[in-house]
């Protein structure tokens, strides 16, 4: 799960998050300042993206396939498979800018 940057400008077309979970350690931890392009809704199979998932704001990798997209969290060895218009792209992490920085 993470939390929107409240105090950050939207600047153009990006938003900022704070990472507040552990599920894409090391790629992206606690604290984790993330950067993402909401513009960018086309999934790149493996790229991290911020997204809508039962109800919750979630990071985690995108694999499509055809009209199924795979869930990957890094920290976990869990995968999920759903339909694509399960989910809802926020967008794509385009930058992380690491808390221990």
């Amino acid at each position: 799960m993470i939390y929107k940057d409240e105090n950050a400008e939207l600047i153009n077309n990006y938003r900022a998050y704070t990472m507040q979970g552990s599920n894409m350690v090391p790629a992206v931890n606690k604290g984790d300042f993330l950067v993402v392009d909401i513009n960018q809704k086309f999934i790149i199979s493996g790229d991290i993206y911020v997204i809508e998932y039962e109800k919750s704001i979630v990071v985690c990798r995108l694999l499509l396939d055809r009209e199924t997209v795979v869930l990957i969290f890094d920290n976990t060895k869990v995968e999920i498979e759903e339909p694509l218009h399960v989910i809802s792209i926020i967008g794509r992490v385009i930058n992380i800018k690491k808390a221990s920085d």
